[in-house]
This record gives structure tokens, sequence and C-alpha cells, in this order.
């Protein structure tokens, strides 16, 4: 873990539960659903409930915490233990009061151990804060309108060998730079963020161009790979009985032939869209284009993960008339965060199904 990312997230984290008064209105919940426990005959109460739990739902559903990285939920994860926020602190409430509808009393007490939690982790990130600041450790952060990769090898995957770690370096390197020759028309020099080694999480600065194609591209990819996923386990499910390898090889066929449909139709709309140089050149860099999605999707079944943040610009003056270029990179901001709140890390666990071809 790069403790300059943890303090850039315990930052977000501490102004997300101060700013939507998180623990304020889960101890009205607390103190609401203790009071019906108390005196369950006024009707007042369930009323008070009713309405705090309300006001705590709609706040935990607009929590930035819901469009944090994957990584970054890790990360919380990691340091929290069995803390909840966003959406699933919701969905855990929710299922608390309805497995303890006939008794409440039971419900009360795990509520209120959710606030002790939740109330005890906020003083620790407000004393890990204090405690950065003062030893003078910088938190990591993105420039307005910078966006980065976040890339996660498994160190399984290159059996912890800088060889194969480089290798594996020079694969994302291939896969941006056809990208982004697509794209701009031209390849790019990219800048290492930062380098994280539980797994080996590589942050890479990318452009917006490249970010908006690579971000749609694995939402994408991703889509169908949930879908391949299941046939996976069924697969490795048969071949655990014994089923012989030739037996389930049209399984194999059938999950690669719907990635390689997939990768086919990507590949057609970003060089339709994008490409405007000469026709030869064109259709080697389809061919690398295609070579480069399907390292990524072979990738994905062997336990990658891919990540994409961006950086919102600051909003114009209101005086000011926003150029052209400012427009453009905003709309594309837009639809990077759009396509990067729906990439997730997937657990593509067992012996990989996607054989997609890696060379010309």
């Amino acid at each position: 873990m790069n403790v300059e990312r943890l303090h850039r997230i315990l930052i977000d984290l501490d102004e997300e539960i101060k700013t939507d008064k998180i623990v304020t209105l889960l101890q009205q919940v607390r103190d609401h659903l203790q009071n019906q426990v108390n005196q369950p005959n006024q009707p007042s109460h369930q009323t008070n409930l009713v309405n705090s739990l309300k006001k705590l739902y709609t706040t935990l559903e607009s929590s930035n915490y819901n469009d944090y990285s994957p990584s970054w939920k890790e990360i919380i994860s990691e340091i929290s233990g069995e803390i909840e926020l966003g959406v699933p602190l919701k969905q855990k409430i929710e299922y608390i009061l309805s497995i303890n509808s006939i008794t409440p009393a039971n419900a009360l007490e795990e509520i209120k151990q959710i606030f002790n939690d939740l109330q005890t982790f906020q003083i620790a990130i407000k004393n890990t804060l204090t405690g950065f600041e003062a030893l003078g450790i910088e938190e990591e952060d993105l420039d307005a309108g910078q966006c980065e990769l976040g890339y996660t090898i498994p160190r399984e995957f290159v059996e912890n060998k800088l060889s194969e770690l480089k290798n594996e370096i020079a694969e994302l390197n291939f896969i941006l730079n056809n990208i982004s020759e697509a794209v701009t028309g031209e390849k790019q020099e990219y800048k290492v963020k930062t380098i994280s080694s539980s797994d080996f999480l590589l942050y890479v600065i990318i452009g917006l161009q490249v970010a908006d194609v690579l971000s749609n591209a694995t939402e994408r990819i991703l889509n169908i790979y949930k879908g391949i996923l299941e046939i996976k386990q069924l697969r490795n499910q048969l071949k655990d009985k014994g089923i012989p390898a030739s037996k389930t090889k049209s399984i194999e066929t059938h999950a690669n032939g719907m990635m390689k449909d997939e990768i086919k139709a990507i590949v057609k709309e970003v060089m339709d869209e994008h490409y405007d140089g000469d026709n030869g050149r064109k259709n080697e860099l389809q061919n690398g284009l295609t070579i480069s999605l399907n390292k990524l999707a072979n990738r994905i079944d062997k336990g990658f993960n891919v990540e994409i943040r961006v950086e919102p610009l600051p909003e114009p003056q209101e005086e000011e008339e926003p150029t052209v270029e400012y427009q453009q990179n905003a709309e594309m901001i837009k639809s990077i965060q759009e396509s990067a709140r729906k990439i997730e890390f997937l657990d593509a666990g067992g012996e990989s199904i996607l054989k997609l071809p890696e060379k010309k």
C-alpha cells in the first residue's frame, strides 16, 4: 500500500463522512430505534425512525464512496475491517432491520455496533491525517483533467520474477501504444506515477483520449466476460469431475468466440471514429488494436485488473465562455467517469478459458 495514496484516500473519506454527516444520521437512527424499543406503543417513534432512515438511505445512495475505484475500496476494506459505507452500508442496515422486524431490540444492538465502529473509524482517520501532516507525508493527487490507469499484475502470474514483470510491463506499453496511435495518430511515453506491491499494481498517467477508449473497451470486455465467467466455472467443474478436455473443447470455443466478436466490434468502432490515416497503416493498426484487446481480455481472465480514475476540470468562471477544447475535454471526462464506474474487479479464479491470439 502506497502511503501517499492512503493519505489521499483518507482525506476523501474524512470529507465524505463529515460532509454527508453519516455518523450524525446513523446516531439519529439509533436514538429513534432506542425510543421505539423503550416505548413500542408510541407511534411518533416509528414515524421518526422511518424519517431518519429515509435521510440516511438517501445520503448513502448518493455517497461518493460508491464511485471509488475498486483498488480504493480494497484499501479501505483493509484498514477498516468490516466497516461499510455507501450503498453497502444501506443494504446492511436494511438487512438487519428486516430480519429483526419482530425483535427490534436485536436490531438496535447491531445498529449501535455499526455506529460505534464508524465513529471510532472516523476518529482514527482524523488522528492518522494529523500524523501524516506532522510527518510531512504528502497526499497523492491528480491535476485537473489528468487521468490515471491502475493496472494490476498478479504476483503468481509473473512468479515474482523481475524478467517476467518486465515483459508484462512491455505488454501494457504495447496495448496503450496501439490505442494511442489509433485515436491520436502517435505513440506516447507513459509516466509511472506509483507502484504498489501486494500485487504489482501500476498507476500510469494516460491522456484523456486514450483513457476514453480504454475505459469504454474495458467496460465492454468485462460485460462479456461476466457471461464467460459462468461458462468458465461450468467447464472447470466438468474437468474436476474427470470429463476429458476433448469433451469441453466446444465450451471453450464458444467462450472465445463471444469475446472475439465483441473485440472485433470495439476495434471497428474505434477505427471508424478516430483513425484518419492511410489505408495501409490502418490495416496494420487495426490488427495491432485487435491484438492489444485480445491481450487485455486474456489477462483479465488470468486475474489482472484494470481501473481508471480521472480528475474533473474546474468549472469555468461565470463571465468566461468555455473554449471548444474545454468542452471536448469535459465530455471525454464525463464519458470516462461513466465507464470507470462500471469497471469492477472480478474473481477470475480457476484455469483460464480465453486463448485469444496475441500475435499477427
